[in-house]
């Protein structure tokens, strides 16, 4: 029997909502979702690279809480309600992660924690984040709390760090919010640094509770490998890394080019992503804290002024852009149709977005390769890498 039809069942599926394919024939979800990202792009993928092992792959963890008829339930929230569907064991989401969640769920019996009710708004526990670096065996724990004050809070800490020695830090994050966000603004380190450490390719990378990392790592592997191929980068070029989180993508990067220019939004990611330049002792490449229109805006009228007074600019030869899942927003398209920039590498977690975007930005672009990746397995999302290339003027339809 092949390894992608190794039978197994989810006893929480039909509730769950957080798998939208049974975990049975792998194969199957692949032609699936290839064909759903074929339709929507109107453009054959040469291929959809699947795992070869598509279970406990989530480096990232959320257990919601929630108190009912006196019991803590634990797990995820029903689609497009309150309610907690409670979960023992997931198929998708780290093991080690999973048991560090069920020690949570102990200890707040124990500790004799409120656990937040979502219809009441009261309690003091709301969650548990569990960030796993699937290859340098360090854990970091989130515990998302709606107070500032919390009871025995360093006690927490030490109980669960002996039962699980693998966590490297104990956060709380404070979200006093009733909204769809997990984590507040708030954060107060109670054991460890608040932060760890994992390796991609063979780079290491700080991850705090907020950081941006990829929830697979070795798909993540594969897509920025490709992302490169799709380039043709031959060591002289100029790269600019749109939506840089903690410069995953522009430290990788930076061995095929001569400079990368990254920008991203968050300034708590450009920190860590500066920290990572330093830490794996890369030079070429510069961060801005910045929004990523404003920043291409900014670079394209930089060169106009060169332009008009004959001085010398930077132009860049590459793109990669990796924006969230609502895709470009409308400065940014406008941005790469003035700038230009012959090849750019598009990766997305969403294809419609992705779709959306190219119906604008084929003003001056084609569509030339496209490749996806099931960074996602069993879930209905898919990543997807798009080469765009310059239409030549002559050439335009």
């Amino acid at each position: 029997m092949k390894k992608e039809y190794i039978a197994k069942d989810c006893p929480v599926f039909s509730k769950c909502g957080g798998c939208e394919f049974s975990h049975r024939q792998y194969e199957g979800t692949l032609q699936k979702k290839t064909a759903w990202v074929e339709e929507l792009l109107q453009h054959k993928l040469e291929g959809c690279e699947g795992m070869e092992d598509p279970f406990y792959y989530r480096n990232k963890v959320y257990a919601a809480f929630s108190y009912e008829r006196g019991n803590i339930l634990m797990g995820n929230y029903e689609a497009n309600s309150k309610r907690i569907v409670d979960i023992d064991h997931c198929l998708i989401e780290d093991q080690k992660a999973q048991e560090i969640n069920q020690t949570v769920k102990g200890l707040a019996r124990s500790f004799k924690w409120s656990v937040y009710s979502p219809q009441s708004g009261r309690g003091l526990l709301k969650g548990s984040l569990v960030r796993a670096g699937k290859r340098s065996g360090e854990y970091l724990l989130t515990l998302v709390v709606t107070s500032p004050t919390i009871p025995s809070a360093k006690n927490f800490a030490r109980a669960i760090v002996k039962e699980h020695p693998e966590i490297k830090s104990v956060v709380y994050n404070i979200n006093e919010q009733d909204s769809s966000l997990i984590l507040g603004e708030r954060e107060q380190v109670s054991y460890g640094p608040g932060f760890i450490y994992d390796r991609l390719f063979d780079l290491d990378f700080r991850i705090s509770s907020q950081s941006f990392y990829q929830v697979n790592p070795p798909m993540a592997e594969k897509l920025y490998q490709k992302a490169i191929e799709f380039l043709g980068l031959k060591g002289r070029e100029i790269l600019i890394d749109a939506y840089c989180g903690i410069g995953t993508i522009s430290l990788y990067a930076a061995r095929f080019v001569k400079q990368v220019y990254a920008v991203e939004y968050s300034k708590e990611a450009i920190r860590d992503a500066i920290f990572n330049a330093k830490r794996n002792t890369i030079k070429n490449v510069y961060f801005s804290a910045m929004d990523a229109g404003e920043y291409l805006l900014g670079a394209y009228e930089d060169q106009v002024a060169a332009r008009k007074s004959r001085e010398s600019y930077v132009k860049a030869d590459a793109m990669i852009i990796n924006p969230p899942r609502s895709g470009l927003d409308d400065k940014v398209k406008e941005a790469i149709l003035k700038l230009e920039v012959p090849k750019i590498a598009y990766i997305s977690c969403n294809p419609e977005a992705l779709a959306e975007d190219l119906a604008v930005l084929k003003k001056k672009y084609k569509l030339e390769r496209a490749h996806a990746f099931d960074m996602f397995p069993w879930t209905g999302h898919v990543e997807t890498l798009a080469l765009l290339s310059k239409l030549d003027v002559d050439k335009r339809p």
